[in-house]
């Protein structure tokens, strides 16, 4: 009786190892598998986030990004409109505890108890959505206060999903941090992706701006920029530049070791602006920092 019931029990237990090992495998596939996104298309963002000592943080990061590209290559890559509301459908099926399919939800179970806890509506998430969608239905913004909007829907919204992983205590109290840096890295985003964005069908410059300045893209595109548009481009430029500095003035709210990571990719995401400054050619080429001045950049703030 007691080899059997001995027996039993090391079968038990080898079965419930086996279960944890599958469960741990299966986990760090899929946080493989969002590491390998922000790798893949943000380096500069990887090599930030990536220097987070907390493994649990770095690994939340990756997850977050895994999902928000997902969302933006749904509409900037593939106008799949249905797979947009598809994604939708599974958020709110997620949010409410139940089976879900995407990949990404299935990564984003591995952290949410963790940073996110039972009552955490996901708004950011539904936000980020929602930005996307915008991209179906607007095609240019009339006033800037028009394109804060947009940015906070695509961008603004990410800090926000961010910051319960990058300060769990202190979240509420950073928000302003989230929405203003989001605000400076989309201005830099769309400056940088002028002739790409136009291409698409889509101008994000104010067309206010556009009218104050006499700047027509699609002369722009065909010429290469003028004196008007150069103006015009340091015109936001130092708009967002204002917007990053907020954040500066409000990163040593974070803890040490957040807060170092944290300057390193506003810090090289912002001289992305300086790059487009050399020639302001935006309209035929795509600038980006090279790895030497990334160095650089994190070697003086080091």
């Amino acid at each position: 009786m007691n080899d059997w019931f001995t027996l039993s029990l090391l079968i038990f237990a080898g079965v419930v190892v086996l279960l944890l090992a599958l469960i741990y495998l299966r986990e760090r596939r899929l946080i493989k598998y969002c590491e390998q996104i922000i790798k893949k298309n943000s380096l500069t963002f990887y090599k930030a986030f990536s220097k987070i000592e907390n493994k649990k943080q770095r690994q939340a990061i990756y997850v977050v990004y895994a999902f928000c590209r997902y969302a933006d290559d749904l509409i900037d890559e593939h106008q799949d409109i249905t797979g947009l509301k598809q994604l939708e459908l599974e958020l709110e099926a997620f949010k409410k505890h139940k089976k879900t399919s995407l990949k990404v939800f299935k990564a984003l179970s591995i952290i949410k108890d963790q940073f996110y806890g039972e009552d955490y509506d996901y708004k950011p998430y539904f936000e980020m959505i929602q930005g996307q969608r915008m991209d179906i239905d607007i095609a240019s913004y009339e006033s800037m206060d028009d394109v804060l909007e947009y940015c906070y829907y695509v961008a603004s919204s990410v800090g926000l999903m961010l910051l319960p992983i990058l300060a769990p205590s202190k979240h509420q109290e950073l928000k302003e941090f989230a929405i203003q840096l989001g605000y400076a890295m989309q201005i830099t985003n769309f400056l940088r992706d002028v002739g790409e964005d136009y291409l698409k069908g889509r101008i994000y410059i104010p067309q206010e701006s556009l009218k104050k300045h006499q700047v027509k893209i699609e002369h722009e595109v065909k010429n290469g920029p003028t004196e008007s548009f150069k103006t015009l481009f340091d015109e936001l430029a130092s708009q967002a530049r204002h917007y990053y500095q907020y954040a500066y003035d409000h990163i040593d709210t974070f803890s040490h070791d957040v807060r170092k990571p944290l300057l390193y990719a506003a810090k090289l995401y912002e001289a992305i602006l300086d790059e487009c400054m050399t020639d302001y050619d935006v309209f035929t080429k795509k600038h980006f920092v090279s790895n030497d001045k990334k160095m650089e950049i994190i070697k003086k703030l080091q």
